[in-house]
């Protein structure tokens, strides 16, 4: 069989993208051209490679058998460039990390600059992680995960636990009775997550506390939560990194805790890449030394 090496990209991407449109944008092709190689390919093999369905274009019976070979033929021009790379000073140093806006816009965006003055010649991009995200289509190079994956061929490094407490802001209780226990807070108004965009149950925290709840704001990210929660809006579960140099108020701290942990995630063929390795071995020290900050007993 005359087999063209290149196709491999070509059946990657949509595999990555379930469609054939967004594959031809990230390969920089037209969507008739990634059509017409698929239907080659196809007939070229004499199997179908995927399964046109309700979520876009999955791997057939065959193409979840090439899949596997096809990352392996991936990592391994991958491996050669980067090592062609490293022998010539050459290409790229660019690496794109996908976090929660939290953890982004309290950590991320205070250390990654500090790496960035220690080596210039980087480019490091800081982008959010959306509702859709999936490390393995490459939105990303390395991303910041509240959940850990079962499956899949990822390189998982842990990062730090967190604490999370219920607060209140600074004139709240102004008008407003201190609750007591659990059960007044069924009185009290609550901020929390818009539920379709909530992209782990990891944070429902409002449904974990009481069921019921009277949420009268609902922010998509957790920084319009902690506006809100300041603006005596509402309560709000908020991470402790973020609400100990603030002026919010922790309420029933002792009998409402929560504890989160933060993944570094990136795909296992990205394993021995310099660029890579360097950005995460930083974000995961750095962190690590912040250690403390993510406790409640620093708020």
């Amino acid at each position: 069989m005359n087999f063209d090496w290149d196709d491999m990209r070509i059946f990657l991407e949509i595999q990555r993208t379930g469609r054939l449109n967004r594959a031809a944008k990230r390969l920089g092709s037209s969507h008739t051209t990634v059509a017409r190689r698929l239907k080659a390919m196809e007939a070229k093999f004499g199997l179908s490679l995927f399964d046109d369905t309700e979520d876009g274009l999955v791997p057939s019976e065959f193409g979840q058998q090439v899949l596997s070979h096809a990352q392996d033929m991936e990592a391994a021009a991958t491996a050669i460039a980067d090592q062609a790379d490293r022998l010539t000073g050459s290409g790229s140093k660019r690496v794109r990390v996908g976090a929660p806006d939290g953890f982004g816009n309290a950590v991320l965006s205070h250390i990654l600059p500090q790496y960035m003055a220690a080596d210039p010649s980087m480019e490091v991009e800081l982008v959010p992680i959306p509702v859709t995200h999936k490390l393995w289509r490459r939105d990303v190079d390395i991303a910041i995960s509240l959940d850990r994956p079962q499956t899949g061929r990822l390189v998982m490094r842990k990062l730090t636990d967190y604490d999370l407490r219920l607060y209140a802001g600074p004139a709240f209780f102004n008008d407003k009775p201190r609750p007591k226990s659990r059960q007044d807070l069924r009185e009290l108004p609550f901020v929390g997550y818009v539920d379709e965009l909530l992209y782990t149950r990891e944070l429902d925290f409002n449904t974990i506390i009481l069921p019921g709840l009277n949420i009268v704001y609902r922010g998509a990210t957790v920084k319009a939560q902690f506006d809100a929660v300041r603006g005596n809006v509402g309560l709000g579960v908020l991470p402790c990194f973020m609400a100990r140099e603030s002026d919010l108020e922790p309420v029933l701290p002792e009998e409402i805790t929560f504890s989160r942990t933060y993944w570094l995630l990136y795909p296992e063929e990205y394993r021995d890449l310099e660029r890579i390795r360097s950005v995460s071995d930083y974000i995961v020290g750095a962190t690590r030394n912040m250690g403390a900050h993510f406790k409640f007993d620093c708020a």
